[in-house]
């Protein structure tokens, strides 16, 4: 679905890692200073992958860091299917929640997602409240970003339609940093 754009996407790549006695934990207030210290989200990314019906996807993300590099904007455009999705997510730190939380805002509906642990490993996993309105499509849904290389990662959606949860693939993108021209 759309929400694989979502992406969230690097979404919360770029928020923060933090390891404190084998156990990942976000400090007060992270800078976006402090994802993997080996990955720049910033920049623009060219995505292509299938979504759960294996339909092809193809999107455009464009991400830099704002106020104060304390959050991480990012825009997504899809180019296939040519539905005219757009999308704006705002990643960043919640001190009242102690975890990344993720504003996603697009042309279709919106969403909020949140990681307690941040990142594990180049791993970054950021999950929707549960839902109990029958008419929704699923009752949760989650993103998980992973980070394969300097200028490579992947974003995977994963819904449950059912609770207790039982995630499922839904969406599926490999994202590479476009090459300054």
């Amino acid at each position: 679905m759309r929400n694989v754009s979502k992406l969230v996407f690097v979404c919360l790549l770029f928020c923060s890692s933090f390891l404190v006695a084998g156990a990942a934990q976000l400090p007060d207030n992270p800078p976006l200073a402090a994802v993997p210290s080996d990955f720049q989200f910033t920049g623009t990314w060219d995505c292509a992958g299938t979504f759960r019906t294996n339909q092809v996807h193809k999107a455009v993300f464009a991400a830099g860091a704002i106020l104060g590099e304390k959050w991480l904007e990012i825009t997504e455009r899809d180019l296939v299917p040519s539905t005219g999705y757009l999308a704006k997510y705002l990643i960043g730190y919640d001190p009242q929640q102690k975890a990344l939380v993720e504003y996603d805002a697009n042309n279709f509906s919106t969403a909020v997602y949140t990681s307690t642990e941040g990142w594990k490993n180049g791993v970054l996993t950021m999950t929707s409240a549960v839902t109990d309105d029958p008419k929704a499509p699923y009752v949760a849904n989650r993103f998980i970003y992973t980070i394969n290389g300097a200028d490579s990662f992947t974003i995977d959606w994963k819904i449950s339609k059912t609770t207790p949860l039982n995630f499922v693939s839904g969406d599926h993108l490999v994202c590479k940093r476009r090459p300054n021209v």
